[in-house]
């Protein structure tokens, strides 16, 4: 549209230039008029006769004088009429130009609005979707985990504190989705880190009996909503076992100002990225993870960092917002 207005505003100028020639041409054979200046100058041989000169601020031509060859007539357009006529060209663009935009833009806003209309009932059918799955799981885990209990007090063998293990997986990808789908209400009270790290440690070791794990804890207890730190912690643990490698590792340390978390792993291609929903380079997984990590780590007012080598990804939680960097970021 910027083109083409451009176009016009030059088309207009060279329209307005014929004009000014055909009055000062005019002009030329009575030399009548009050609007038009007239001045004698020396004749050269560069000058050429009823053709349009102009400057920033005259146009005139030069008209030969009859009997008289040293000298000619230049006969000059006034430039305050030039002006007049150029704001008046210029305002025309202007107020095509505002029209022009209102135009497109409620067309735009129109046919936005009308393509964008089934990807919002496809979205809404996805909430919909989501939210009914989320209510329809909690039913049959909360039984799984009622008969587990039973069983364990039967048997208490290997294999069904295996099946508990991975229904607390379950359920932690429950209480992901549960996180996503709506606002939680935040309950501050008193956590031992420690203690809680250790837990859920275990809750992923039988599962990962190949992967080697290091703990390094600290006494460290925290004022936090406890359900926000347990989820971050649960996913950062699963994250760490779950994208290791054979026989890998996982290192953890805790000290009063933060959490690190070390395991062994294939190289990232873009870990600008992993916090994004739905981004993983693996097809494990949903790519949820790590963007709930952000997520509630923002809430509790904390800072996460992450630095990746070629075979190892490290995950540094601050307790503080203003923790330090990493020592080797």
């Amino acid at each position: 549209m910027i083109i083409i207005l451009y176009l016009y505003y030059q088309n207009q100028v060279i329209r307005l230039k014929n004009e000014i020639f055909l009055e000062l041409k005019n002009y030329s054979y009575t030399l009548k008029g009050k609007d038009f200046k007239v001045d004698i100058v020396p004749n050269s041989p560069d000058i050429k006769f009823y053709q349009l000169y102009n400057s920033d601020k005259e146009f005139y031509i030069y008209v030969p004088i009859p009997s008289i060859k040293d000298e000619v007539l230049k006969i000059i357009y006034p430039s305050v009429k030039i002006d007049k006529e150029i704001s008046k060209i210029k305002k025309q663009v202007l107020i095509i130009y505002i029209v022009a935009t209102v135009i497109i833009a409620f067309v735009s806003i129109i046919f936005a609005s009308y393509s964008l209309n089934p990807i919002r009932r496809s979205i809404q059918i996805i909430d919909n979707f989501v939210t009914e799955l989320i209510h329809d799981i909690n039913t049959p885990l909360s039984s799984i985990f009622i008969n587990l209990k039973i069983l364990k007090k039967k048997y208490n063998d290997e294999e069904i504190s295996r099946i508990e293990t991975a229904a607390k997986q379950i359920a932690s990808l429950y209480e992901n989705m549960l996180i996503l789908s709506k606002e939680r209400e935040k309950i501050q009270k008193e956590i031992d880190l420690k203690k809680l790290i250790t837990e859920e440690v275990e809750v992923f070791k039988n599962n990962y009996p190949d992967i080697k794990i290091a703990l390094y804890l600290e006494d460290k207890k925290i004022k936090a909503d406890e359900a926000a730190l347990k989820r971050i912690i649960s996913n950062l643990l699963m994250n760490a076992f779950k994208h290791n490698v054979k026989n890998g590792h996982i290192y953890i340390t805790l000290t009063d100002d933060y959490l690190e978390i070390e395991n062994s792993s294939k190289p990232i291609k873009n870990p600008d990225r992993l916090f994004e929903r739905y981004y993983r380079e693996s097809p494990r997984g949903l790519g949820l993870g790590l963007t709930i990590v952000k997520k509630l780590v923002d809430e509790l007012g904390f800072r996460i960092m992450i630095r990746t080598t070629d075979n190892s990804f490290i995950v540094r939680l601050y307790f503080k917002k203003g923790g330090q960097s990493h020592p080797k970021d």
